[in-house]
């Protein structure tokens, strides 16, 4: 590590997916090098903070938010990995990026934790660019996502190796990092995505799976227009005037002599070694197996809601585990003597607990390691420990081991040291039940000064609640830097809905049965008029004086409380608006998706849905100040809302954002979001300073 601390350099950020260069096609090409390969000039390297710098001690402000080293990707889920460990458990490797608003760019780098022995993380290679993922759903790709698209890393079953992924505007490259020899090299470049990456049990090839025919199917359309598209599923009007590629464009493995980069024949056995679950009983979270044993969860009866069970089996003797803890199991892993079985669960209102527990089958029952509100996730077993990624409310993502003898947890990497020495708001964890009895939970942050007895302006930011508390869903609300100008803020954990009758069999038969009636809409409306109300009771905040913000389907739950109740005096939202116009311009998919989970199909047959669903259409909706930070892939979707409350009088403004998916990536964008919603709330709220230096 640098012994001071210094600026990194950046490298600007682009978009994959919406200024697309479809005439630039081509086959696979392979780019083999031997020794060293120079970095590519477009990208540059982070580098790693200075441990020993001791940060100002003041409030959070947003550039401190922004600013901030993350690894993997922007959710708490184990795909795909946000570090991978080394066979030897040696090493971890992550690809870091750090966002720069100045000059709207990432920096990236290649980082190598030593697990053991106390050595300190270094940079090994630049992590190409930051570019923004595309999903594929509703029948085609290419969708807009906008998340950051993370690195894939995968050691050979040596440990010698390292192979990564780089992401660029107009390819994907395969590199391989040796660690004797201190090298790196490219291997590999294609037109498309790498979306899943491994070794050959043999370790001399690298497998790997990507969409090939994807750009033969984007020169099609391109021929196509030439006598005009045919309107169908495939157009998705808020983003683009051309049609989508299909869906059924496939996902297709191939092979890589490690060595040349010359395509090889992709065997029978390289497909477990590439895709693990296809190994997996059917309907599986997890799996391990550990010779003769094996373990796995999966719901015990068929249904969308029925929770997970493990499940063992020791050659072919099932050994069921009945206790409590057996339920809600997301990871496992057997000890290297194969007689010791660990697990992770989660369990708790809205699952907001996370426990790791340690077995041996047929001999005790289950010991609980640990259990906390902090998320730890992407969890690799590594003999006496194991390795995790954890978020906690206050403290943003982190590397740290669990001792598999008694839980303790020890840090290996903290990339943002400096933030330790800021002054955050305080948490307190709510946990509640709304008029329904359906359980909730949330994080209340107060300003690290506050006063008892003063009653503050409430800001609600949804729609999750685990791990750290940055911006809410969408990452567009800065909890902490709103909480140090005097707000109060609740993150809010949406409730999952639960049927009371038949159990759905499927997702379409939930969401059509949490539709029935608006019962899910109505029950997290209830949890949010429960919560203020006890908020309220406490002294804590001034009930004229609460605003609702939202991203997707926060922006839903928002909309439908402004159309139903008169809790809130305003209202941010990033995704804008439910209504029928707003269907009929998403396009014939995404409306074929939502008449079939119970939205109307004709306006006659609409009007009674809509009275309560939209804004627009509801007939005792309150003007309040609504603010829209829209994406250019999805403002359309809100011109009927915004045109007709503007008419109406509503105090009302919209910004839009170019170069923009579902999620936000820009880091200009982001650090104008940030601050506009502050500054727009302190208008609509007027709150008393809180912290000086907020």
């Amino acid at each position: 590590m640098p012994a001071t601390r210094q600026r990194p350099h950046h490298v600007a950020i682009t978009k994959r997916g919406l200024s697309r260069n479809w005439r630039s096609t081509g086959g696979l090409v392979f780019l083999s090098l031997l020794g060293i390969a120079q970095a590519s000039a477009e990208t540059r390297q982070c580098h790693l903070p200075d441990l020993h710098t001791v940060g100002e001690r003041r409030a959070i402000g947003t550039n401190d938010l922004i600013r901030l080293r993350d690894f993997g990707g922007p959710g708490l889920g184990n795909a795909p990995a946000p570090f991978a460990l080394s066979p030897d458990r040696r090493f971890a490797a992550l690809q870091m990026r750090q966002a720069d608003p100045a000059t709207d760019s990432y920096c990236t780098a290649l980082v190598l934790i030593p697990v053991r022995g106390g050595g300190k993380p270094y940079i090994i290679d630049d992590g190409g660019l930051i570019i923004a993922s595309t999903s594929t759903r509703y029948g085609v790709t290419d969708l807009p996502l906008g998340t950051p698209k993370p690195a894939l890393i995968a050691w050979n079953p040596a440990g010698r190796l390292l192979a990564y992924t780089k992401s660029f505007p107009d390819r994907s490259e395969i590199w391989i990092h040796d660690l004797v020899g201190l090298e790196s090299r490219r291997l590999s470049s294609s037109p498309v995505d790498v979306e899943a990456l491994s070794w050959s049990d043999d370790g001399e090839r690298l497998l790997y799976a990507s969409r090939r025919d994807l750009p033969a199917a984007r020169d099609a359309i391109v021929a196509e227009g030439k006598t005009g598209f045919h309107y169908d599923g495939r157009f998705w009007p808020l983003s683009s005037d051309m049609p989508l590629p299909s869906a059924d464009v496939p996902l297709i493995d191939q092979s890589l002599d490690a060595m040349t980069g010359k395509t090889q024949p992709f065997r029978p056995s390289d497909k477990r070694a590439l895709h693990p679950a296809v190994q997996w009983p059917s309907a599986s979270v997890t799996y391990a197996q550990r010779g003769s044993r094996t373990a796995w969860s999966a719901p015990a009866d068929e249904g969308i809601d029925t929770p997970s069970r493990l499940q063992i089996r020791m050659g072919n003797k099932p050994l069921p585990c009945r206790t409590a803890s057996c339920s809600g199991v997301s990871s496992l892993w057997w000890s290297d003597d194969g007689r010791t079985l660990y697990f992770q669960r989660r369990t708790g209102v809205g699952n907001s607990l996370t426990e790791f527990f340690a077995w041996v089958p047929g001999r005790n029952v289950p010991r609980r390691l640990l259990s906390t509100t902090d998320t730890l996730f992407g969890c690799q077993y590594a003999g006496d420990e194991i390795i995790c990624a954890q978020e906690a409310s206050n403290t943003p993502r982190l590397l740290v081991a669990i001792s598999t003898r008694d839980g303790a947890r020890r840090l290996l990497l903290d990339p943002n040291p400096e933030y330790a020495a800021l002054e955050p708001g305080a948490v307190r964890r709510l946990e509640w039940r709304n008029d329904a009895g359906v359980a909730a939970f949330g994080d209340l942050v107060l300003p690290s000064r506050y006063t008892p007895g003063h009653r503050l302006p409430l800001v609600i930011v949804q729609y999750q609640s685990r791990g750290f508390l940055r911006g809410g869903t969408g990452d567009e609300y800065p909890i902490q830097a709103l909480a140090a100008r005097g707000f109060a803020v609740l993150s809010f954990n949406r409730p999952q809905w639960r049927p009371t009758t038949d159990e759905p069999l499927n997702e379409k038969e939930y969401l059509r049965q949490s539709m029935h009636g608006f019962a899910d809409r109505r029950d997290v409306l209830s949890s949010l008029r429960q919560v203020i109300r006890q908020l309220d009771l406490e002294g804590l905040i001034d009930p004229l004086r609460v605003a609702i913000t939202g991203q997707s389907d926060g922006a839903v739950t928002a909309t439908f409380a402004l159309a139903n109740s008169t809790l809130f005096s305003a209202a941010i939202l990033s995704t804008c608006c439910e209504s029928e116009s707003g269907l009929e311009i998403s396009g014939e998919a995404l409306d074929n998706f939502y008449i079939g989970i119970g939205y109307p199909a004709t306006r006659a047959s609409g009007k009674p849905f809509w009275r309560v669903a939209s804004l627009i259409d509801a007939p005792d909706a309150r003007p309040v100040p609504l603010l829209i930070q829209a994406a250019s892939s999805e403002f359309r979707m809100g011109l009927a809302t915004y045109r007709d409350l503007r008419r109406r009088g509503w105090p009302i403004e919209m910004y839009i954002y170019p170069d923009e998916g579902h999620v936000k990536l820009h880091p200009a964008h982001r650090a104008a979001i940030y601050n506009r919603n502050i500054q727009w709330l302190e208008e609509q709220l007027h709150p008393l300073p809180a912290t000086p230096g907020g």
